[in-house]
């Protein structure tokens, strides 16, 4: 399961690399009228929703992997204690 996150993680991550990308060549692009500015605002909408989304879900996940983790070593160290008191 963490490693099922770790990755899907490390996906997000490069995805929102390649949005953040997206975001700074279009701010760079020149426009030549009124039409262009609207058609490139609402292109820079879209991808600071997608980012915001984007986020939104690493930040997510990241809780999810922090709380499978602390499971995962509370049940360790649970299973130590109780194997060592049986003995």
């Amino acid at each position: 399961m963490i490693k099922q996150l770790e990755q899907e993680l490390r996906d997000l991550q490069k995805v929102l690399a390649e949005v953040q990308k997206d975001q700074a060549v279009l701010r760079l692009q020149p426009c030549r009228g009124d039409s262009e500015i609207r058609e490139k605002d609402a292109k820079c909408d879209e991808l600071d929703r997608r980012a915001i989304t984007i986020k939104e879900t690493i930040r997510d996940l990241t809780r999810k992997r922090q709380l499978a983790i602390s499971e995962s070593t509370t049940r360790g160290s649970y299973d130590s204690h109780c194997s060592g008191s049986s003995s």
